[in-house]
């Protein structure tokens, strides 16, 4: 597992936060607040972008009110969703969901990254042992389904 946390620049003590929650969990993480080519824009950007989610395999997206605001955070939640990438939010507190975030999993604390990879793995393994005959893009959207399901509940 490696999680894509898409943030905008203003929320990056939270995405570095939740990028040590992860690490605590021994999962990869990819931060581009760390990554100076970050900078250059358009079309490099977007490779850039497009090539370090395509290494990862999930995302988590900080929701905050400068978040409403950002081009490439819908970018990026745009190009999980065509191959069925897990998504989770993580929120601030002041913050209302746009419609098209509110199907996936919410976390609302660092803690809950504990629940996001516990969960994760399970469903994880549970599918490895019933879909052997599923293809992989098949398998992936019914892996990402249980998981939303599983850990909707578990966020309770």
């Amino acid at each position: 597992m490696k999680v894509f946390i898409s943030h905008k620049n203003v929320d990056s003590a939270h995405a570095i936060a939740l990028q040590a929650a992860f690490a605590r969990n021994k999962v990869d993480t990819y931060l581009d607040v760390l990554d100076s080519s970050i900078n250059s824009g358009g079309r490099e950007l977007t490779e850039h972008i497009k090539q370090n989610l395509n290494s990862c395999s999930d995302i988590l997206v900080v929701m905050s009110q400068a978040t409403k605001d950002s081009w490439w955070v819908p970018f990026e939640i745009g190009m999980s969703a065509q191959v069925d990438m897990p998504t989770a939010s993580f929120l601030k507190s002041d913050v209302v969901l746009p419609s098209y975030l509110s199907y996936w999993p919410r976390l609302k604390t660092t803690a809950d990254v504990d629940k996001y990879v516990a969960v994760r793995k399970r469903v994880e393994q549970q599918m490895k042992q019933r879909c052997d005959s599923y293809t992989q893009a098949n398998r992936r959207a019914a892996e990402t389904r249980a998981f939303y399901e599983a850990l909707k509940i578990e966020l309770r």
